[in-house]
């Protein structure tokens, strides 16, 4: 598909046409309606971007992080089904999670202050490049949602050992209420050498867990429990196995993971004591793959490899019937697979780009690191350029042809309207992908896509025109 489109800075997101309010840290209560002209205690909507459509400019609520030092990211995150935001603030106590109603503002909990580990000599002395301030994930594990608010450092016993590196974790229930909200749990995961090694962070339903190149792998549990996991507990087609430091998610009922790649490059994933690749292979795509082994002669590896996940889905690239390793992504497959059964879920005639969670400040003209997203209602998921409908098993590329601009969606609504950028890091477009049609549209050049969507608003983080990071939610038209 061609599109004729036109290019786009990343930092030209919209105009400010007013001062905006401080991010409040003592608990302030919001209104309905917050809107441009009044809204919610300490939120008022003051900025104007240029948005699609289906977001109304004028009803919303904004969040000023100018507490935020240059170059990191913005801390929140969204439970896109109880329409709820949660985001960062920073005192002299600590820092202070604060969560709103997306649709009103309204203010629905303030966390105590949490301090989290210290910063290492290397964070403190290049902020811009390590990261330096807490993050936030949603996880949903069980029937309750948390939002996991986790923070790289260093932390030692006292003054006789000597620090080592952690990634401390503290674990706050989405359906809170009030002010003082303490956390239900936490847990720190501790680098048994001293220092991880290139280390990610993965949510899942199990929790939060931390993996390193060295094949150190800690699971965080929502319930403060720290399991250090290792190939003597992680089991793939039949065989011992390391977690994947790249892809491995802590799934409802243990951790899911790739298995090792060799001939084919796929090497099979599934989870530990669970289901197996080699049975949920789609329609399409053989379990096995054979390859000639110089030392061996021909062998048999298990197909499949995950690229990516999102709440409890897993994307997995599969090597197509009839096509050999190295397939391209036109010629390529990939598919949604259920975390807890690994069930097929939808399908596509195109590969998923693999999705990078290290642990580290994200560069935005990264297309790796935008994350997969499911739609408020369960019904849509996107990766890169590709909208999964999920109750109906159907799936579009549009973006695979060969004159095709590269598509990066980052979010998609209960209608099916997905939104991201189209291009590469020097030019890129604003766009819209429809899951009914597959049709691909560009969007005018000074439009705003949104980060994330809830049931009733859309999320934007951006510089508005000004050098301040803020966290912009407009509503939904009706």
């Amino acid at each position: 598909m061609r599109m004729a489109v036109k290019a786009l800075s990343l930092t030209a997101a919209g105009v400010l046409l007013g001062s905006l309010s401080g991010c409040g840290s003592d608990g302030d209560s919001g209104t309905k309606g917050a809107s441009g002209s009044g809204g919610a205690a300490g939120a008022a909507l003051t900025s104007k971007i240029t948005a699609p459509a289906a977001f109304d400019t004028a009803k919303g609520w904004e969040i000023k992080a100018d507490w935020l030092p240059q170059g990191q990211p913005l801390p929140y995150a969204v439970s896109p089904g109880r329409d709820a935001v949660g985001y960062l603030d920073r005192t002299a106590q600590g820092y202070v999670l604060n969560v709103r109603d997306a649709s009103s503002g309204t203010a629905l909990s303030t966390s105590t202050p949490w301090k989290g580990p210290q910063l290492s000599e290397k964070q403190s002395r290049q902020p811009s490049s390590e990261l330096a301030v807490p993050q936030i994930a949603l996880v949903a594990s069980g029937q309750r949602e948390y939002f996991a608010v986790w923070a790289l450092g260093q932390a030692r016993k006292d003054e006789l050992h000597e620090s080592k590196e952690v990634v401390s974790v503290a674990f706050y229930p989405v359906d809170a209420s009030g002010k003082g909200v303490a956390p239900a749990a936490e847990g720190t995961a501790e680098a048994p050498d001293g220092d991880f090694d290139r280390p990610s962070v993965f949510a899942g339903p199990g929790g939060l867990l931390v993996t390193t190149y060295g094949h150190d792998s800690i699971l965080v549990a929502p319930d403060g429990k720290v399991t250090p996991r290792g190939s003597e507990e992680v089991t793939l087609n039949g065989e011992a196995a390391d977690p994947d430091y790249l892809e491995s998610f802590p799934g409802p009922s243990g951790l899911v993971t790739n298995g090792e790649d060799g001939g084919t490059g796929m090497g099979g994933f599934g989870a530990e004591r669970g289901w197996q690749s080699t049975k949920v292979a789609p329609a399409g795509a053989d379990p096995l793959l054979r390859y000639d082994s110089v030392v061996n002669g021909v062998r048999t590896e298990p197909n499949g490899r995950i690229v990516g996940a999102a709440g409890n889905h897993l994307i997995a690239n599969w090597t197509p019937k009839g096509a050999g390793a190295g397939t391209g992504a036109s010629d390529g497959l990939s598919a949604i697979h259920d975390m807890a059964t690994g069930a097929v879920q939808a399908t596509a005639a195109c590969a998923a780009a693999g999705t990078e969670y290290d642990a580290d400040v994200p560069n935005p003209k990264s297309l790796a690191e935008v994350q997969p997203a499911v739609s408020p209602d369960g019904h849509y998921l996107v990766k890169g350029g590709s909208v999964y409908d999920l109750r109906t098993g159907k799936s579009s590329c549009p973006d695979a042809g060969d004159d095709a601009k590269k598509i990066t969606l980052r979010t998609v609504g209960d209608d099916g309207t997905a939104y991201g950028l189209a291009g590469d890091s020097k030019a890129m477009t604003p766009v819209a992908v429809s899951a009914k049609t597959g049709s691909a549209e560009p969007l005018p050049e000074m439009t705003s896509v949104p980060d994330a969507l809830t049931k009733g608003a859309g999320v934007f983080v951006t510089y508005a025109g000004t050098d301040t990071m803020r966290l912009v939610v407009l509503d939904l038209r009706g």
